[in-house]
């Protein structure tokens, strides 16, 4: 009986513990780094298209969405990695820069972690990768 309160208190503590948020999430994504995006989607960016990922300061990103800037805030909110909406300028391209765009826009919007790999990072939504990007070569 004497081993019976020990247990319930370990059980509750464990039960009853707020899931913890993983070490710093945006740890993946240091702020100052360029990241070039590679796939969005699971479909690859399309050559001579530009899509790029920075972090200029701690709650913020920003870069080159194919045809547009944009900057967007970021936080991380229950654990969870939450990117605010998205603003930027509105510049008509061509049609794969206006695709890509879309794609990358529908993408970032459902992010809700980001990892470091051991080619780059990779945005997350669910557990699966929506984009991935690398350093861009110098």
């Amino acid at each position: 009986m004497r081993f019976m309160l020990p247990i319930a208190l370990i059980a509750c503590l464990a039960a009853c513990k707020p899931d913890a948020p993983p070490a710093d999430m945006l740890a993946a994504l240091p702020v100052g780094q360029e990241w070039q995006v590679t796939q969005i989607a699971g479909r690859p960016v399309p050559e001579g298209v530009k899509v790029n990922l920075l972090h200029p300061e701690a709650e913020q990103i920003a870069g080159n969405s194919g045809c547009n800037r944009y900057s967007a805030p970021v936080e991380r909110r229950d654990g969870k990695l939450h990117i605010g909406a998205i603003v930027g300028t509105r510049m008509m391209c061509s049609e794969p820069q206006m695709q890509t765009e879309q794609a990358f826009h529908a993408a970032i919007a459902r992010v809700d972690n980001v990892a470091a790999t051991q080619d780059g990072i990779e945005l997350r939504a669910d557990g699966q990768p929506v984009i991935i990007a690398v350093r861009p070569a110098d």
